[in-house]
């Protein structure tokens, strides 16, 4: 078999309908966004499975897809084609210039959107960048308007006018006082932790999120303060008044005040948060939003 067998082996649609259902996360969402048949999002996962002789997916019951390690590897590859042939078709002359409005999630934008955007800067030093922080309902609101170019986020499952580009995902942790007793433990269950005082998160979808992992769980936090700030959550786990649970987890383990803090793993099946790039839903990006795409996935 040659390049060029391999080449048409599987179409441009399969891999549309691929990635739609990893950005997603159902074959039935990616159905109603491309207008088309779910049998036909599900033949073309099957074909690319059985030709790749990869499993692209989890099937999880009531929950959706979940792509797997390969399906994530070939996800980033297959979204690069379609990105690739959207230049193609537009041709040569469309710059990679201007002004870019990018928006970050106040939890997750300072953990990666500095090193993103130093690396944009050094490809593309014609464009002029805008950064915007907010919570994820205030951002996605905002890509919708179309007063911002695009978003990086958690997929909280927003039913909106946005596409959403998977570029990565991560696992909830638990955060401790270094003292405490369960601290020492190398993985920690759901059910261990409600009779802890909790600090939850409150920001728009954070908590929500937080919340259902008990409610999956059968339990119920004992919430002893709330906070709209990851680093006030930190010092005050750090300071012993409870226990958290937070997904974007910072390169050290210490507070703001210098107080050492304990990351622990959740044992069991637990729901990660998939971070996207949150772009309108209608139109081809222009060249600058295209670029920063790339570079963002590229990051991840």
């Amino acid at each position: 078999m040659n390049e060029f067998d391999i080449l048409i082996a599987f179409t441009l649609r399969e891999i549309e309908y691929f990635v739609a259902a990893a950005q997603h996360g159902s074959t039935a969402k990616a159905a109603r966004a491309l207008n088309v048949s779910q049998p036909s999002i599900s033949h073309a996962i099957k074909e690319l499975e059985a030709l790749w002789k990869e499993k692209l997916f989890h099937r999880l019951h009531a929950q959706g897809l979940e792509l797997t390690s390969s399906g994530m590897r070939r996800y980033r590859r297959a979204q690069a084609v379609l990105q690739s042939v959207a230049e193609l078709g537009a041709g040569i002359d469309d710059a990679v210039a201007g002004e870019l409005s990018v928006g970050g999630f106040t939890t997750l934008g300072p953990m990666y959107l500095p090193a993103i955007m130093r690396t944009f800067r050094e490809l593309y030093p014609d464009v002029n960048l805008k950064l915007v922080e907010g919570d994820i309902e205030q951002l996605v609101s905002m890509v919708e308007r179309g007063t911002l170019d695009l978003a990086l986020i958690y997929d909280t499952g927003l039913n909106r006018q946005v596409t959403l580009h998977l570029v990565g995902e991560q696992s909830p942790y638990v955060l401790l006082p270094a003292a405490h007793r369960l601290a020492r433990q190398t993985v920690l269950a759901v059910e261990e932790l409600a009779d802890e005082p909790f600090i939850l998160i409150d920001l728009p979808h954070s908590r929500e999120y937080f919340l259902s992992i008990f409610r999956f769980a059968g339990v119920t936090p004992r919430v002893a303060m709330e906070t709209r700030s990851i680093e006030m959550v930190r010092s005050l786990v750090a300071n012993g008044h409870g226990i958290s649970m937070l997904v974007t987890r910072p390169s050290r383990d210490y507070s703001y005040d210098g107080k050492r803090v304990v990351c622990k793993p959740l044992d069991g099946v637990i729901p990660s948060q998939k971070i996207v790039v949150a772009v309108p839903a209608e139109g081809r990006l222009r060249g600058a939003a295209q670029a920063f795409l790339r570079v963002a996935s590229a990051h991840f």
